[in-house]
Formats: structure tokens, sequence, C-alpha cells
């Protein structure tokens, strides 16, 4: 038995040291978080998420199922007592379909940075407070590009949180070398979202799989009656929300309605 006091326990105990041998399986479970989707989680090295650490999630557009990749975890997440970030969505996230994925809505925190510079300072403070549950940051804009050198501080700053980080990413601002422990690239297929996995620390890489959508995620159904006043249920083409599938609409508020989120 290790002393915990002994400076290599301590080492060997970081989320971002991997111990190959009889450690594996007790070091994977303490530093990652299922996914909820049980074919990623056998192609993954730790079988889930890797916490402490950024997951790069790269797409060349949004709204193919990202949101429903994470809805495990985010539903996971919010049933405990640490808030889930949002940073720089790129649209104005719909309430009913998030409590619709099983999601609290009282855990949430999104945050719309203005500018790069600001966007990856907010997003290096919640990282270093160690006091969050999950973030979720889009980088895929091109004022929200991120060199090596921010990316590998956002790491570091990473190291201090106890859940899953995930950088949304553009394919086309990859410079093709990264910090990250996991990075997969993520493409629209008929019914489902095609998942390539890029890099992953201390597994292979290269493995591909397709992650299918079950038909109420596909279609949803949300009864006017539920929804709140500042939500249209006849939206025209360009109040449509890319955030999520086809069917669930969008808020024409710029704020999410008050009763929701408090």
């Amino acid at each position: 038995m290790s002393d915990a006091s002994d400076p290599l326990s301590n080492i060997l105990a970081r989320p971002d040291i991997w111990q190959a041998g009889s450690a594996r399986a007790a070091n994977e479970q303490q530093h990652s978080l299922p996914t909820g989707h049980p074919a990623l989680d056998t192609a993954l090295h730790q079988s889930g998420w890797p916490r402490g650490a950024l997951t790069e999630l790269l797409s060349a557009r949004c709204g193919i199922g990202e949101i429903q990749l994470l809805a495990p975890t985010l539903a996971h997440v919010s049933r405990g007592l640490r808030r889930i970030f949002l940073v720089a969505p790129p649209h104005i996230p719909y309430a009913p379909a998030l409590q619709a994925l099983d999601v609290r809505l009282s855990r949430l925190t999104i945050l719309k940075p203005a500018g790069r510079s600001e966007l990856l300072w907010s997003l290096e403070q919640i990282l270093r407070s160690g006091t969050c549950g999950c973030v979720l940051g889009w980088l895929e804009q091109e004022r929200a590009r991120a060199d090596y050198a921010s990316m590998r501080r956002l790491q570091i700053a990473a190291r201090n949180m106890q859940g899953p980080v995930f950088l949304f990413r553009n394919p086309a601002s990859d410079p093709g070398l990264s910090p990250a422990a996991l990075r997969l690239r993520l493409e629209h297929e008929a019914g489902g979202l095609a998942i390539r996995i890029l890099k992953q620390r201390g597994g292979r890489a290269g493995q591909e799989l397709l992650i299918s959508r079950p038909p109420q995620l596909l279609a949803p159904r949300v009864l006017p009656a539920l929804l709140p006043a500042c939500v249209s249920t006849q939206p025209t083409h360009h109040q449509t929300s890319a955030a999520f599938p086809a069917g669930i609409l969008p808020a024409t508020s710029p704020r999410l309605p008050r009763p929701i989120l408090h």
C-alpha cells in the first residue's frame, strides 16, 4: 500500500498521468466519467470522458447532434451540487429541449464573453477555480480561435477540475497539434453522429463509430401549453437555432425566461 504523503504517489494520482499495468482499471474509474454511450466508452482508453483535462470536439458546423452526445454527461453532472458552465455558445440554448434531455436548468450558467481574449480569460478562470462540474466552451468562431499556447494554458488550468472540459472547434482552424487529452472529429450521418477518434492520451487513435440518436431526439415534441411566453411555435427560417436538431424550436427572446433558470 502506498503512502499518501509519498511524492511519487501524489504524482501518479494526477489525472494527466497515465499508468500502465495493474493500476490501470482503478486509475480509469477515478479519472474518467462514462459518456453514456457504451460503444464510445468501449473505444475510449479510459472508458469515458477524461476528468481534469481537455476534450476537443471538432465539427464543421453545430447542430449535428453534439448536444445529444453530451446529454447523458450534462444530466449526470446537473444532478450534483456543482454547476455547468456554457461559455460563448453560438446559439441561445433552448430550455425545454435541455429539460427533455433530463438536464437540470438550475445548474446551468451561460457566459457570453466579448471577444477572443475575454473568452479565453473566462475559460481559464473557470477552470482554475475548480468549483464547477463540467465546462463547455465554443472556440469555432473566427474571433475565438486559440493557438497552442492558449490551449496549453487551458489544459494546465483544467487539472483543477473534477469533471470533464469540452471545447468545440472548427476543423478549419485545427493546427493539428493540441495538448488536449482527447480529440474527436464529429460529422453528421443520417440518423446519428459519426465519431472519429483523432487522439487519446495513452490509447489508440483512428477508431470510427456511429452514435445513433433515438427517434424522440430526432423529432421531439413540446406541448405549446408548456412553452414559455417568449417561445414562438411557428419560427421563421432565420429564427431556427442550429444548436439542436430540427423540430426543437428556439426562444425568440435574446434571454432565457427568468422563471426557467431561477
